[in-house]
Protein backbone atom coordinates (compact mmCIF):
# COMPACT_ATOMS: atom_id res chain seq x y z
CA UNK A 1 0.00 0.00 0.00
CA UNK A 2 2.86 2.40 0.55
CA UNK A 3 4.47 1.86 -2.33
CA UNK A 4 0.87 2.29 -4.27
CA UNK A 5 0.02 5.70 -1.96
CA UNK A 6 3.50 6.96 -3.14
CA UNK A 7 2.76 6.53 -7.39
CA UNK A 8 -0.18 7.38 -7.23
CA UNK A 9 1.12 11.17 -5.47
CA UNK A 10 3.36 11.57 -8.49
CA UNK A 11 2.22 14.89 -10.61
CA UNK A 12 1.24 13.20 -13.76
CA UNK A 13 2.93 14.29 -17.06
CA UNK A 14 1.51 17.69 -18.36
CA UNK A 15 1.69 18.92 -22.67
CA UNK A 16 4.45 21.29 -23.17
CA UNK A 17 2.25 24.03 -23.77
CA UNK A 18 1.04 24.68 -20.13
CA UNK A 19 4.79 25.95 -20.09
CA UNK A 20 5.64 27.31 -23.36
CA UNK A 21 2.88 29.22 -25.18
CA UNK A 22 2.88 27.54 -28.77
CA UNK A 23 4.02 29.97 -31.19
CA UNK A 24 4.23 30.12 -35.14
CA UNK A 25 7.65 29.51 -36.12
CA UNK A 26 9.19 32.40 -38.27
CA UNK A 27 11.84 31.21 -40.67
CA UNK A 28 15.54 32.63 -40.23
CA UNK A 29 15.95 36.00 -41.48
CA UNK A 30 12.27 35.73 -43.58
CA UNK A 31 10.78 39.21 -44.08
CA UNK A 32 8.37 40.40 -42.82
CA UNK A 33 9.88 40.18 -39.05
CA UNK A 34 8.18 39.12 -35.81
CA UNK A 35 6.29 42.18 -34.10
CA UNK A 36 9.40 42.17 -32.13
CA UNK A 37 12.10 42.76 -33.95
CA UNK A 38 12.92 46.78 -35.21
CA UNK A 39 12.00 47.53 -38.81
CA UNK A 40 13.78 49.72 -41.16
CA UNK A 41 12.03 53.34 -42.10
CA UNK A 42 10.22 53.08 -45.28
CA UNK A 43 12.75 55.64 -46.86
CA UNK A 44 16.11 54.71 -45.47
CA UNK A 45 18.37 55.25 -47.33
CA UNK A 46 20.01 51.33 -47.70
CA UNK A 47 16.64 50.51 -48.52
CA UNK A 48 18.01 48.55 -51.94
CA UNK A 49 14.33 47.65 -52.83
CA UNK A 50 13.44 51.55 -53.42
CA UNK A 51 16.62 51.84 -55.04
CA UNK A 52 16.18 48.85 -57.35
CA UNK A 53 12.81 49.58 -58.26
CA UNK A 54 13.48 53.77 -59.01
CA UNK A 55 16.34 52.34 -61.15
CA UNK A 56 14.39 49.63 -63.11
CA UNK A 57 11.43 52.13 -63.44
CA UNK A 58 13.12 54.45 -64.93
CA UNK A 59 14.51 51.94 -67.71
CA UNK A 60 10.80 51.09 -68.37
CA UNK A 61 9.24 54.06 -68.24
CA UNK A 62 11.93 55.86 -71.09
CA UNK A 63 11.46 52.52 -73.28
CA UNK A 64 8.02 53.13 -73.40
CA UNK A 65 8.19 56.60 -73.99
CA UNK A 66 10.51 55.93 -76.99
CA UNK A 67 8.41 53.72 -78.34
CA UNK A 68 5.47 56.23 -78.57
CA UNK A 69 7.73 58.98 -80.11
CA UNK A 70 8.29 56.45 -83.09
CA UNK A 71 4.92 56.17 -82.81
CA UNK A 72 3.84 60.00 -83.05
CA UNK A 73 6.98 59.77 -85.42
CA UNK A 74 5.09 57.72 -88.29
CA UNK A 75 1.78 59.93 -87.96
CA UNK A 76 3.74 62.85 -88.36
CA UNK A 77 5.33 61.76 -91.14
CA UNK A 78 2.37 60.64 -93.00
CA UNK A 79 0.49 63.67 -92.59
CA UNK A 80 3.44 65.99 -93.47
CA UNK A 81 4.17 63.86 -96.87
CA UNK A 82 0.35 64.32 -97.51
CA UNK A 83 0.98 68.22 -96.89
CA UNK A 84 4.34 68.68 -98.65
CA UNK A 85 2.43 67.09 -101.85
CA UNK A 86 -0.49 69.10 -101.76
CA UNK A 87 1.45 72.43 -101.24
CA UNK A 88 0.16 72.83 -97.84
CA UNK A 89 0.97 75.03 -94.59
CA UNK A 90 3.57 72.84 -92.96
CA UNK A 91 3.85 75.04 -89.76
CA UNK A 92 1.53 73.33 -87.44
CA UNK A 93 3.24 69.84 -88.12
CA UNK A 94 6.89 71.25 -87.20
CA UNK A 95 5.32 72.63 -84.02
CA UNK A 96 4.03 68.86 -83.69
CA UNK A 97 7.34 68.32 -83.63
CA UNK A 98 9.01 70.87 -81.10
CA UNK A 99 6.57 69.69 -78.73
CA UNK A 100 7.24 65.82 -78.96
CA UNK A 101 11.33 67.18 -78.65
CA UNK A 102 10.40 68.62 -75.65
CA UNK A 103 8.35 66.29 -74.37
CA UNK A 104 11.31 63.54 -74.74
CA UNK A 105 13.44 65.76 -73.13
CA UNK A 106 11.73 66.71 -70.21
CA UNK A 107 10.97 63.10 -69.54
CA UNK A 108 14.76 61.89 -69.74
CA UNK A 109 15.54 64.95 -67.59
CA UNK A 110 13.42 63.83 -64.69
CA UNK A 111 15.69 60.61 -64.99
CA UNK A 112 19.01 61.46 -66.03
CA UNK A 113 20.43 60.17 -62.44
CA UNK A 114 19.91 56.82 -63.63
CA UNK A 115 20.00 56.59 -67.00
CA UNK A 116 23.15 56.63 -69.64
CA UNK A 117 23.80 59.93 -71.18
CA UNK A 118 23.96 58.28 -74.44
CA UNK A 119 20.56 58.04 -75.12
CA UNK A 120 19.49 61.55 -75.13
CA UNK A 121 23.08 62.45 -76.93
CA UNK A 122 21.99 60.37 -79.76
CA UNK A 123 18.86 62.77 -80.20
CA UNK A 124 20.73 65.84 -80.09
CA UNK A 125 23.27 64.60 -82.30
CA UNK A 126 20.25 63.65 -85.08
CA UNK A 127 18.86 67.26 -84.27
CA UNK A 128 22.28 68.47 -85.96
CA UNK A 129 20.84 67.93 -89.28
CA UNK A 130 20.81 70.45 -91.99
CA UNK A 131 16.73 70.26 -92.31
CA UNK A 132 16.99 71.92 -88.90
CA UNK A 133 19.28 74.74 -89.26
CA UNK A 134 16.85 75.45 -92.61
CA UNK A 135 13.52 75.27 -91.20
CA UNK A 136 14.48 77.35 -87.65
CA UNK A 137 14.58 74.63 -85.47
CA UNK A 138 16.91 75.38 -82.49
CA UNK A 139 17.04 75.66 -78.74
CA UNK A 140 15.97 78.78 -77.16
CA UNK A 141 18.36 80.54 -75.21
CA UNK A 142 16.05 81.79 -72.33
CA UNK A 143 13.68 79.05 -71.91
CA UNK A 144 16.75 75.89 -72.70
CA UNK A 145 13.58 74.53 -74.65
CA UNK A 146 13.38 73.12 -78.54
CA UNK A 147 11.48 76.30 -80.46
CA UNK A 148 10.55 76.72 -84.56
CA UNK A 149 11.03 80.48 -86.31
CA UNK A 150 8.03 80.21 -87.68
CA UNK A 151 9.64 82.98 -90.52
CA UNK A 152 12.14 81.02 -91.49
CA UNK A 153 10.36 77.61 -91.58
CA UNK A 154 7.55 78.96 -93.79
CA UNK A 155 9.94 80.51 -96.28
CA UNK A 156 12.03 77.11 -96.46
CA UNK A 157 8.88 75.28 -97.65
CA UNK A 158 7.57 78.27 -99.81
CA UNK A 159 10.80 78.44 -102.01
CA UNK A 160 10.98 76.35 -105.12
CA UNK A 161 11.08 73.86 -105.79
CA UNK A 162 10.28 73.20 -102.01
CA UNK A 163 8.28 70.44 -102.23
CA UNK A 164 10.70 67.29 -103.08
CA UNK A 165 13.68 68.97 -101.28
CA UNK A 166 12.01 69.20 -98.28
CA UNK A 167 10.56 65.71 -98.35
CA UNK A 168 13.73 64.69 -98.79
CA UNK A 169 15.19 66.45 -96.08
CA UNK A 170 12.56 65.80 -93.58
CA UNK A 171 11.38 62.59 -94.95
CA UNK A 172 14.16 60.93 -96.74
CA UNK A 173 16.10 58.32 -95.71
CA UNK A 174 18.71 60.67 -94.25
CA UNK A 175 16.29 62.77 -93.72
CA UNK A 176 15.81 64.62 -89.84
CA UNK A 177 12.60 62.14 -89.09
CA UNK A 178 14.21 59.02 -90.15
CA UNK A 179 17.28 60.30 -88.16
CA UNK A 180 15.35 60.77 -85.05
CA UNK A 181 13.44 57.11 -85.26
CA UNK A 182 17.12 55.69 -85.58
CA UNK A 183 18.30 57.73 -82.65
CA UNK A 184 14.74 56.53 -80.45
CA UNK A 185 15.28 52.87 -81.81
CA UNK A 186 18.57 52.99 -80.13
CA UNK A 187 16.77 51.86 -76.42
CA UNK A 188 15.56 49.09 -77.96
CA UNK A 189 18.66 47.63 -79.26
CA UNK A 190 19.90 47.59 -75.45
CA UNK A 191 19.21 44.98 -72.59
CA UNK A 192 17.42 47.27 -69.89
CA UNK A 193 20.36 46.89 -67.50
CA UNK A 194 22.59 48.60 -70.50
CA UNK A 195 20.36 51.86 -70.13
CA UNK A 196 20.90 52.53 -66.47
CA UNK A 197 24.32 54.31 -65.33
CA UNK A 198 28.07 52.22 -64.31
CA UNK A 199 26.91 53.49 -60.52
CA UNK A 200 24.30 51.00 -60.64
CA UNK A 201 26.94 48.29 -61.34
CA UNK A 202 26.08 46.01 -57.88
CA UNK A 203 21.84 46.82 -58.14
CA UNK A 204 21.59 45.70 -62.60
CA UNK A 205 21.25 42.13 -62.34
CA UNK A 206 18.49 42.77 -59.76
CA UNK A 207 16.58 46.24 -61.49
CA UNK A 208 15.88 44.12 -64.29
CA UNK A 209 13.63 42.75 -62.26
CA UNK A 210 11.71 45.49 -61.85
CA UNK A 211 9.51 45.52 -58.82
CA UNK A 212 9.46 41.60 -58.71
CA UNK A 213 12.47 41.14 -56.14
CA UNK A 214 12.67 41.60 -52.77
CA UNK A 215 16.43 42.39 -50.69
CA UNK A 216 17.39 39.04 -48.51
CA UNK A 217 19.91 39.53 -45.49
CA UNK A 218 21.11 35.76 -44.11
CA UNK A 219 21.13 37.83 -40.84
CA UNK A 220 18.23 39.93 -39.13
CA UNK A 221 18.86 43.56 -38.64
CA UNK A 222 18.18 42.89 -34.89
CA UNK A 223 21.52 40.82 -34.43
CA UNK A 224 22.07 36.68 -34.49
CA UNK A 225 19.46 34.83 -32.33
CA UNK A 226 20.46 32.74 -29.76
CA UNK A 227 17.71 31.27 -28.17
CA UNK A 228 16.41 35.02 -28.07
CA UNK A 229 16.56 38.12 -30.12
CA UNK A 230 19.62 40.20 -28.97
Amino acid sequence: MLTSSYIRSIRSIERTNAYVPVQAVTPYAYYPYRDGEPQQAPDHEHDWNRIYHQAASSAASWLQMTRDAQNRLDQLMSKLGNELNNDLPITESLHSLTNLLNQLETHYKQRADNLIPELWSSIELALRHPAAIELGLSRSASSGQWTLNDAVSEEAASAAPSSERMKRHLLGTSGLLNDLKVALAFTEQQKPVQLLQSHFTSTLPYGAYFNSIQSYSPIPYAGLIINQYI
